[in-house]
């Protein structure tokens, strides 16, 4: 089952506490209409009743969908530059709930599922989208870096990643967010062919996709982003 506990938050507007009722655990197969808040952006919001400004809380939850073979760790945005020390973490609670560490009958519903490691509301959104659209998420973001690649000025700088947000037929909806609110600056149309083209020689890749599929942060930020431990 799904988990939630009342917590009391600051609004952003006016620094007035809210209450709120915050998820630590979601259960997309016996909830589905949350899976369905969380790809539509109204998942965790609230209003302030005293300036009536409206927020969103950031994950930070366990995501379990084992229908379509998920299990997600998501973290606030700005626990990012701990990924290194996150991605620990969620192996280890990956691993006593469904892994080596656990049950016989949890580890055989463990063996269906992918863990994996995301920052923000985005990631975890398409996370979940790419499940039900049926991409691979390491050819995925070997096709972001391509694409990336073939442009002359990307929107890239602090805080901007590129996120799949839907698919049109053959074309991929790419769009560049800013991780830290949503907020989308830039929409994108490449074919899906580029994303095919990938998957079916990954020879030239080996290399990156070796070092992106390396531990459950599977994303492009595993390479971009400095661990805060060692950054200068």
């Amino acid at each position: 089952m799904s988990v939630f506990d009342r917590v009391e938050v600051t609004c952003p507007g006016c620094g007035a506490p809210v209450n709120f009722n915050a998820v630590f655990s979601l259960n997309a197969d016996r909830s589905p209409h949350l899976r369905a808040a969380v790809l539509d952006g109204t998942f965790q919001r609230e209003v302030c009743g005293k300036c009536n400004e409206g927020f969103r809380l950031d994950p930070e939850m366990t995501y379990i969908d084992v229908g379509r073979g998920q299990w997600i760790a998501a973290f606030p945005y700005a626990k990012m530059e701990q990924w290194p020390t996150m991605e620990a973490q969620a192996r280890a609670t990956f691993d006593r709930a469904y892994g080596p560490k656990a049950s016989a009958a949890a580890r055989e519903l463990g063996a269906g599922m992918k863990p994996r490691l995301t920052f923000g509301w985005g990631a975890l959104r398409e996370k979940i989208f790419i499940a039900e659209a049926g991409f691979d998420d390491v050819i995925l973001e070997l096709a972001k870096t391509a694409m990336v690649r073939g442009m002359d000025n990307p929107p890239v700088g602090f805080g901007t990643e590129l996120r799949l947000a839907n698919v049109e037929g053959d074309q991929l909806v790419i769009a560049w967010i800013n991780g830290e609110n949503e907020e989308v600056r830039e929409i994108m149309r490449v074919p899906r062919s580029l994303y095919d083209g990938i998957g079916a020689n990954l020879a030239p890749w080996e290399s990156l996709r070796t070092s992106l599929s390396s531990g459950l942060f599977v994303d492009v930020n595993r390479l971009l982003v400095v661990p805060a431990e060692v950054a200068v």
